[in-house]
């Protein structure tokens, strides 16, 4: 098959293996493929990407730097056929899918973070037929790849709690920093506050509904605006820290109120530093985040196919292959872009704009 493989820190089009679906598992074509932020930090840190599996005993993410890697884990695809034993949507059918599979060995590997598992940036992908979910006729199948990146907001804003008139902060406006504006707006919080350095992302949380937007690059500090907006509203305050930047976890947890919840869903790839005890004299929780409840993945689909998220609103630029180096390049600079779709089919070495 044709993929853009991961060699040397840059990507290389051309023939890789075709992958065999195993017994249990699904083949599918790739129609569309997100980059994601993780996908950032495992090609500029792939060292600390890897030590961090390694230390954290997480084999989803081990793969051989040494190897070609085609990555991609937010796919959206149509079912070519199975292996031994497995049964799913008819083939043809658009399906989305949460991007695991199994190992000869029955360990539990990612799909694009995986030399044995090709991801997106490749013509097809293996992914365990049980993880498959049809996609409804309503969504346009190309932007059903955006159910993984913002199922990471929905399904980790699901495991706190959340509710009516909980004071909320969302610093990083990504496509899983929406996803979270999304939800906690979903589950009645307010007031909402998202923070980016991007105006191209504050207006995307604007049109979500999001109570206020802030430009931290100007000086406003989010978690002091949402507190000067809730007043003294009971609530403990919700923060999602969807950015890698090291220091900010430190930061929030200097300025959040006393009670404070934060989930840390951004991924610093280096050593960070925190001051414990000022988060323990405020009694303040802090959430890593990685898991979330899987039902949240189809959930999402729901949202997109019914029109709740407008899926297209959020997609700032395509690429084939070819593009793949520019794609990553410009997403380094978050003030261009939201949501970059890699095509399969799509033609030439740099980004067009959506639909072209």
């Amino acid at each position: 098959m044709r993929a853009a493989a991961l060699v040397a820190g840059r990507f290389a089009v051309g023939e890789q293996p075709d992958p065999v679906p195993g017994p249990g598992q699904a083949l599918v074509a790739t129609e569309a493929c997100g980059i994601c932020g993780s996908d950032l930090s495992a090609v500029a840190h792939t060292a600390e990407f890897l030590r961090a599996s390694r230390d954290s005993g997480t084999t989803g993410f081990l793969f051989d730097p040494a190897r070609p890697l085609v990555m991609g884990h937010e796919f959206s695809g149509r079912v070519l056929g199975y292996g031994p034993g497995a049964r799913g949507p008819a083939p043809g059918t658009g399906v989305v899918a949460l991007p695991w599979a199994l190992d000869a060995g029955g360990v539990v590997r990612t799909v694009g973070y995986s030399n044995a598992f090709p991801g997106g940036f490749g013509e097809r992908i293996v992914v365990q037929a049980e993880a498959l979910l049809p996609v409804p006729d309503s969504l346009d199948l190309a932007l059903a790849a955006l159910t993984e990146p913002l199922a990471v907001g929905f399904g980790n804003i699901a495991r706190t709690e959340a509710g009516p008139g909980t004071p909320a902060v969302v610093v990083g406006c990504g496509p899983v920093g929406l996803g979270a504006v999304a939800a906690l707006l979903e589950r009645g919080a307010g007031p909402v506050v998202a923070s980016d350095p991007s105006a191209l992302r504050r207006a995307a949380a604007a049109r979500l509904g999001a109570h206020a937007v802030v430009d931290p690059s100007g000086g406003e500090d989010p978690v002091v605006h949402c507190a000067a907006l809730a007043g003294t509203r009971p609530r403990p305050m919700v923060v999602v820290n969807c950015v890698g930047l090291p220091g900010m976890l430190n930061r929030l947890l200097h300025t959040v109120p006393r009670g404070a919840e934060i989930l840390q869903i951004g991924g610093v790839m280096t050593d960070d530093v925190i001051r414990p005890v000022v988060g323990i004299y405020k009694d303040v929780t802090v959430r890593m985040c990685l898991t979330y409840p899987p039902r949240e993945f189809g959930a999402t689909l729901d949202r997109l196919a019914d029109g709740r998220i407008d899926a297209a609103a959020l997609v700032s630029g395509e690429a084939g292959f070819g593009g793949l180096d520019e794609a990553f390049a410009s997403l380094r600079r978050p003030e261009r872009h939201i949501k970059v779709l890699i095509r399969p089919g799509l033609p030439g070495v740099g980004l067009l704009p959506p639909g072209a």
